[in-house]
């Protein structure tokens, strides 16, 4: 009996490291999965305002015409 009841203490044991290993690992894995979602969300994010901006920027320079430049008037040397 004592024999039996030292094998199941064991037993027990053994399986509450398992189940301890793997309560763990599968935290770790949540954690990094929320890690990541918030990685894409904020890319998203980050994205969409970039590309507001680049939209803004461009409709902005259709709006306005383009300045015009004086030329210059190259004087020729007399040799």
């Amino acid at each position: 009996m004592l024999q039996q009841s030292k094998q199941r203490l064991t037993a027990d044991n053994q399986f509450l490291k398992l189940q301890t290993k793997s309560l763990a690992r599968g935290r770790a894995n949540s954690e990094m999965d929320s890690i990541i979602q918030q990685r894409a969300d904020n890319t998203a994010r980050l994205r969409g305002l970039r590309l507001a901006k680049e939209a803004q920027d461009q409709a902005l320079a259709l709006a306005t015409p383009p300045l015009k430049t004086k030329r210059h008037k190259v004087s020729k040397i007399s040799a």
